[in-house]
């Protein structure tokens, strides 16, 4: 089974700086866009989300640009918040997992590490829990008590032609996707390689819990596509720019990468 893959640059922050990229500050101080993205996966089953962006409140409080929903990406496959029902959540960052309540009726994977690490000792530590929102947090316990959290415990299949793989590093439970599509096996990695640049050099994004978890990361995400430009960073503009839109309208914030 193949997949169709979209993915939504739900916003952009155009003065994000080189050395905010690459932990230790390397690569100088030019200026390097980031941004914002979810995926949408499409099968004959209806369409999996792979993460839940954030909401129009929280881009404008971050400081964040060119916001556009999930609910319009939604749209434009012909899909509703509603009829969604498997999201996968990467981690639970923010930007990651801002608005699991836009999809009522789905079941959400995340890797139990995830759920541990944010409940864990190490939120003692600011540099640690600065990503975080306590809502999102207390959602996802909700979400668990409800019968709609399904916690993985490293690989998990959860359909013909997708599987989540624990990497950490960024995160304690920060999971990628392996997605079988027309052009290969495409990885997912989202901030397991926040930027081609990141991959390329080895070197992690500067928000990361465990070094060492992080640069083996890389090796584990390269392994799991079946060419590297089938790698697809979470954070790097490339991603939709260099995609053909997902459909009319759709350019320069939504592009099918399959």
């Amino acid at each position: 089974m193949t997949w169709e893959v979209y993915a939504l640059r739900w916003a952009t922050d155009p003065a994000r700086r080189t050395s905010q990229w690459l932990l230790g500050g390397a690569g100088g101080d030019g200026v390097m866009p980031l941004a914002y993205h979810a995926f949408l996966l499409r099968g004959p089953d209806g369409v999996v989300v792979m993460d839940t962006a954030a909401d129009p409140a929280r881009v404008e409080r971050y400081g964040k640009r060119d916001y556009h929903g999930l609910e319009d990406a939604l749209g434009v496959l012909g899909v509703s918040p509603a009829d969604v029902r498997t999201v996968v959540q990467t981690h639970l960052h923010w930007d990651h997992a801002g608005q699991p309540g836009l999809l009522p009726s789905a079941t959400f994977h995340l890797q139990r590490r995830e759920l541990a690490y944010v409940n864990g000792p190490a939120m003692r530590h600011a540099v640690l829990r600065a990503g975080y929102e306590i809502e999102d947090i207390a959602a996802m316990t909700a979400l668990l008590h409800a019968g709609r959290l399904a916690l993985h415990d490293g690989r998990a299949a959860i359909a013909p032609g997708l599987s989540l793989h624990h990497v950490g590093g960024h995160t304690d439970g920060l999971q990628v996707a392996r997605v079988s599509t027309r052009r290969g096996w495409m990885c997912l990695a989202t901030d397991a390689a926040a930027h081609r640049l990141n991959l390329e050099r080895r070197i992690p994004f500067p928000a990361v819990f465990h070094v060492g978890d992080a640069l083996d990361a890389f090796d584990a995400v390269t392994a799991l596509a079946d060419d590297p430009s089938l790698v697809i960073p979470g954070h790097d503009p490339w991603v939709v720019g260099a995609h053909p839109p997902a459909g009319s309208g759709t350019g320069g914030w939504m592009a099918r990468l399959d």
